[in-house]
């Protein structure tokens, strides 16, 4: 176990003495106290300036170079002491698979290091208004010139875009292919000329997504994260990452937020010991709790196209847990002021946030599809244009 003391050695330099003493105890609300004071971000920082975000990447990259086993060791090990260990952004989640598989090493070396330690924070610049549910038919383009590219166009539904510092952008580079096969995945600064964001304010009142315009924005070659026209493979590599994702994290130790948004079972059991439940909400209570569980299981096996299982599971399971959690509250989760002072008001909030759970990322419906398709081997649906020139398919 000589990797987990060499972790250990490094945390004590980084966490407070009561970091672990809260641990040992399973005082997550204790500990939870002391992460939120120090800062969670700071700490994944220091973590991965040592190695230890992705210790199993090569140190060239931002990681430590470990074997497989001794990486997982050293993961279980930051998991059980409920160290935050992934940046903010989408960049470690869904970015990092796409370039370490796809790019070349330059761009690897330009763009890991800085993930791991989140120096650069990412968002997703993949849907568009008319390519939602089918991302391939996006209209977004660049255009080659020179050492750079030229792309236009607009995304939208761009978590955290008004945050990041870098887009995952898809765009077109062939129009005369057919529909998924000329597409290129590039970086793209958004900070860069040209670019513009303009906000979209959620029903909870909260700015998270937003709507971005390219316009003759220039894009470095070394930006390019998948080869020439191969950018659909390139991003199936971050959908997948973001089905697992957003399907939650995996059983075991504390529970944590989920990026969904809503209350944990945890919080939910709790706040049923408060107020008590009749005999219908009881058992309803004992599903959520076993769902968790079950979600939690099989979010730690699931890989690739699979991933989908457990992304339509999470969002039926979480929706239907925030929908218990506002029946057990009763008459206190009628009124919604917009604030989320109150613990009351928090819990609509969560409930307000999850009824998008079954949109992002990936519809439910489309979800189903690729469950069918490519998990079980059915037929696919029936598509006359598939094979045809992107440019000669019509659009919506």
């Amino acid at each position: 176990m000589g990797v987990v003391n060499e972790l250990d050695d490094e945390l004590r330099s980084i966490l407070p003495d009561e970091w672990f003493t809260f641990a040992e105890r399973g005082d997550w609300t204790s500990l939870r106290e002391v992460q939120i004071a120090m800062g969670s971000q700071s700490i994944v920082r220091a973590l991965g300036r040592g190695g230890w975000i992705a210790p199993h990447w090569d140190v060239e990259h931002g990681g430590r170079g470990l074997s497989e086993p001794d990486a997982a060791a050293a993961i279980a090990r930051l998991d059980a002491l409920a160290v935050p260990r992934i940046p903010r952004g989408t960049g470690f989640v869904l970015a990092a698979p796409a370039i370490r598989q796809f790019a070349s090493e330059e761009t690897k070396r330009r763009f890991l290091p800085k993930i791991v330690t989140g120096e650069e924070m990412w968002a997703q610049l993949f849907s568009e208004p008319g390519a939602g549910s089918d991302l391939a038919s996006l209209a977004c383009r660049a255009v080659r010139d020179g050492g750079e590219w030229v792309a236009s166009g607009q995304k939208v539904w761009t978590t955290l875009g008004h945050e990041a510092d870098i887009g995952m952008l898809l765009a077109r580079t062939d129009p005369d292919a057919p529909k998924n096969k000329g597409i290129t995945y590039f970086a793209v600064d958004l900070r860069a000329p040209g670019v513009e964001l303009r906000p979209l304010i959620q029903m909870t009142g909260e700015h998270e997504f937003n709507e971005i315009f390219l316009t003759d924005v220039r894009i470095p070659d070394l930006w390019r994260i998948s080869p020439v026209n191969d950018g659909w493979a390139a991003s199936n590599a971050s959908l997948a990452a973001e089905r697992i994702t957003l399907s939650g994290q995996k059983a075991g130790g504390p529970q944590k937020r989920s990026i969904l948004g809503g209350k944990t079972i945890d919080e939910v059991v709790a706040l049923s010991r408060d107020r008590g439940v009749n005999a219908s909400q009881r058992e309803r209570l004992v599903n959520a709790w076993i769902n968790a569980k079950v979600l939690g299981w099989t979010v730690g096996r699931v890989k690739g196209p699979a991933g989908s299982i457990t992304k339509v599971m999470k969002a039926k399971s979480n929706q239907d847990l925030q929908c218990l959690a506002l029946e057990i509250l009763g008459a206190d989760g009628l009124a919604w002021e917009g604030d989320v002072k109150s613990e009351n008001a928090k819990y609509v909030r969560e409930f307000l946030r999850t009824r998008a759970n079954s949109i992002e990322g990936g519809t439910s419906e489309i979800q189903r599809n690729i469950i069918g398709e490519r998990v079980l081997g059915l037929p696919r649906e029936p598509d006359p244009w598939v094979g045809q020139a992107w440019k000669d398919v019509p659009r919506s």
